[in-house]
């Protein structure tokens, strides 16, 4: 097995071939992944996702939506849209990216990748080769990837958060909340994580309520773990949010001037243009560090 995860990152790193046998140029990605994780279900952080996504792409970004969240995948339902596919059926002759990838309203688009990227560690060198082949192709498109995480700290999560760009934690203002996601921040840090750390207070009152938390879990993850955590903001209750899921349209796309769609306006705002990841890997990157922790 450790034979076969050392062939699957000289894949990864290496130069990747099309389909005519042409070396498409191994050059440094623009593409950040972003994965938005939570310590506990029922914090709001699919529909985050979903709708950060949106509001990127209304700011001209390309952006590809990951559903990694192996039991309870529902970026489709808040989506409004069904998918067949996941990137495991790339395996399938009949079966290309196109197939598996779905088009998305605002040109964003979307693919279930928690199955198919849990099974892959099961599969022969010639069959990864040809999923990583095609899925980091999106590295010459994507400005970001947003990958939407399963809830809590089990392994299998923190995977996916250890190896992306950037990780987003999301939280409500419930004290069982908070402590989750502390408890996911703990785990990251002592996984020793290098990536930056950003928190979002969902369904807040008020601002004092929002800033509140930031300062308790900012203050104890900087004093008892050493974590440096940044604020990217607040997300406010709001009614609209439960009738836009209830309709199954996005936020963005059904309330966009709501005081909680603005919000995530300014969140994807400050994502955009306040401190950039120096140097983004890509999703060709993100394959690399997750499978070689799989292993």
């Amino acid at each position: 097995m450790r034979d076969q995860a050392e062939k699957l990152r000289q894949m990864v790193k290496n130069s990747i071939r099309d389909g005519t046998g042409n070396i498409i140029k191994s050059q440094s990605s623009k593409t950040r992944v972003i994965t938005v994780t939570s310590g506990k279900g029922g914090v709001g952080k699919t529909n985050f996702t979903v709708n950060l996504a949106l509001s990127l792409a209304n700011a001209a970004q390309k952006v590809l939506l990951i559903d990694a969240d192996l039991g309870m995948a529902n970026v489709d339902v808040v989506l409004g849209y069904s998918t067949k596919y996941n990137m495991l059926h790339l395996l399938e002759d009949n079966i290309s990216l196109p197939d598996v990838v779905t088009d998305g309203p605002r040109g964003i688009k979307f693919m279930s990748g928690g199955s198919g990227i849990y099974e892959l560690a099961n599969l022969s060198n010639h069959e990864l080769q040809h999923i990583i082949k095609q899925v980091t192709l999106f590295d010459n498109w994507a400005d970001f990837i947003l990958v939407d995480t399963g809830a809590g700290i089990n392994r299998n999560v923190l995977n996916f958060v250890m190896a992306a760009d950037e990780v987003i934690v999301i939280t409500t203002p419930e004290p069982t909340a908070i402590t989750d996601a502390y408890a996911m921040i703990k785990a990251y840090a002592n996984n020793q994580g290098t990536a930056p750390v950003n928190l979002v207070i969902n369904r807040v009152l008020d601002n004092e309520e929002g800033q509140s938390v930031v300062d308790k879990l900012t203050k104890v993850s900087s004093r008892f773990l050493g974590q440096q955590v940044k604020s990217l903001g607040v997300v406010y209750e709001d009614r609209n949010m439960r009738q836009a899921v209830k309709q199954q349209t996005p936020l963005i796309l059904s309330f966009p001037d709501t005081i909680s769609a603005r919000c995530i306006d300014n969140i994807a705002h400050l994502i955009l243009y306040g401190n950039p990841v120096a140097k983004p890997r890509g999703i060709r990157g993100f394959f690399h560090r997750f499978l070689d922790m799989k292993w």
